[in-house]
Formats: structure tokens, C-alpha cells, sequence
């Protein structure tokens, strides 16, 4: 396996390929019937597993109880055995499920669950309003990984990586100017984006699935709630930029450190978020 190919597979699933393969053995042992429930409108796999993820996450089936019968899924959802099948066994890789035989799928305490994966983000995010925990959480992992990536962009990004850097930054100002909320966050995901892939470091640049799917949340809340403050946070990125560009590494730590905090304060004003101790 390629490091790229290796890469794309931790960032998919956060599972080893032996434990995947094991798991999918297990879950192609599990006997359904093929037809679906009466007047039952069939879902695409993709729709029943946006379900399931939901259910799950949101503790409608217990945590080390088990799902229901696959008889019952199937009329439920209104799927066939091949679709309940293959949304089983994303389950699975995601660690939210285990299927073992004579006992059913058991739905697995979230420790087990592959929080970097962007759909089990989304199903933990609720449809209206946020989580404030996971956004505290998110907030306190950016915190750790994202001051320590604009000081490796500082260290070793190439002219191009620095040149994709820039172009974000500048759509982030042509946002700020026209008072264009979504330009503001597409511009801003991808400043932060950048910095990460600019890093060359595969783990670091793996994260980007899971940063793109929590900054779009994060930030359509403090963005469109007060363009305003996304103004006044523009200095701070332009800061990270310019240090990244002079090829100073603390001060591009401090620099996007002082991005996040900003936001942190602007989020904890309005209780959208909360730090841990």
C-alpha cells in the first residue's frame, strides 16, 4: 500500500485494513431476507446509513444493547438485505457497531467511534441548533494541532503551498468587504485547509476531512452570526500569513493561536461552546 492509499484509508475509516477486513467477514455472515418492508419506500444506502449514524449518535438504541432485529430494520427503513447490509458494515468501520453471531449488532460506547470521520461528526451535530460540547471539544483539539501545523508551514512549506495560503486569505478579505457570509466561511476553511496541507506532513494533512466538516460548523456560527467579528479576526490570520511567509515559526504559532482564542471568546460570549478543565 501507497502512503497516499494509506493515508485516504486512516482518514476514511480510522480503522486498520486487518480489522476492517474481519469485521466485514463477520457482517457478510449476517443472514437477511432479501425483500422489503410492505409500502415501505427504499432508501439509498447512503440515506439509511445517514439514519442509522443518527440513531446511534443520538442514543435511540442503547449503548452494548443491540439494534433492532434485521427483520424490523428492513421494514423500518424500508431497504433490502444488500442496503441494511452495507450500512452495517460502515457502521462497523466507524466503530459506532459490532456484529457478532448469535447476539446481533451491538452499538459500541463512543470511545470506540472514529470521531475524525466527517459523517460521524455530522450525525453529531443536531439538525438545529449545535452541540456545545463538541464544539468545545473541536475547539480544544484545534488548539493542540493547528499552531503546531502554521509553525511546520513556517518551516517547510513550499512557494506554492504559501502562494494557496495567500489566495485563501485574500478571498477571506474580499469576503469581509462585500459582507458575503458563506464567501467568508468557504474562504476561511480554506485558509486553515491550506495550512495543514502545506505542513507535508501525511497525518497532519489527513486531519483535513475531519477539520473541513467541524470548521464549516464553527464557523457558519460565529460568522453568520457577526460578520463583524470575522473582520476584526482578520488581522490575526493576516498575522499567521505573514509569519509563514518570513519563515518564523513562533510567531506563526502564537499567531494562529490568537485566531483560535478569538474565535473561543466570540463563541463562549454567546454560550456556543465550552473549555474543559
Amino acid at each position: 500500500m501507497t502512503d497516499s492509499s494509506w493515508t485516504v484509508g486512516w482518514r476514511r475509516y480510522g480503522r486498520s485494513a486487518a480489522e476492517v477486513d474481519m469485521e466485514e467477514t463477520a457482517v457478510s455472515e449476517f443472514a437477511l431476507p432479501e425483500t422489503l418492508g410492505a409500502d415501505a419506500r427504499p432508501l439509498k444506502a447512503s440515506e439509511a446509513l445517514d439514519t442509522l449514524g443518527r440513531r446511534i449518535v443520538a442514543g435511540t438504541y442503547e449503548v452494548e444493547g443491540t439494534l433492532p432485529v434485521e427483520a424490523s430494520l428492513m421494514d423500518d427503513l424500508g431497504i433490502s438485505r444488500t442496503t441494511l447490509r452495507e450500512a452495517i458494515r460502515t457502521l462497523v468501520a466507524l466503530g459506532l457497531v459490532e456484529v457478532r453471531p448469535r447476539i446481533g449488532t451491538r452499538v459500541l460506547p463512543r470511545k470506540h467511534w472514529n470521531l475524525l470521520n466527517r459523517d460521524v461528526l455530522r450525525w453529531m451535530m443536531p439538525s438545529e441548533g449545535f452541540n456545545v460540547e463538541l464544539m468545545g471539544s473541536i475547539d480544544e483539539a484545534r488548539e493542540v494541532f493547528e499552531p503546531a501545523a502554521a509553525a511546520m508551514a513556517a518551516e517547510r512549506a513550499s512557494r506554492s503551498a504559501i502562494t494557496a495560503i495567500r489566495v485563501a486569505y485574500d478571498k477571506m478579505e474580499a469576503a469581509a468587504d462585500s459582507g458575503d457570509a458563506v464567501a467568508a466561511i468557504r474562504a476561511d476553511r480554506e485558509f486553515h485547509l491550506a495550512i495543514l496541507a502545506s505542513t507535508g506532513n501525511p497525518i497532519i494533512e489527513a486531519f483535513d476531512t475531519a477539520i473541513d466538516a467541524v470548521l464549516g460548523q464553527l464557523f457558519r456560527v460565529a460568522i453568520e452570526m457577526h460578520m463583524e467579528n470575522f473582520r476584526n479576526n482578520l488581522v490575526n490570520h493576516r498575522n499567521v500569513l505573514d509569519a509563514i511567509e518570513r519563515k518564523d515559526a513562533a510567531t506563526a504559532r502564537q499567531a494562529m493561536l490568537d485566531t483560535i482564542w478569538f474565535t473561543r471568546r466570540h463563541l463562549e460570549r454567546h454560550k456556543l461552546t465550552k473549555t474543559f478543565s
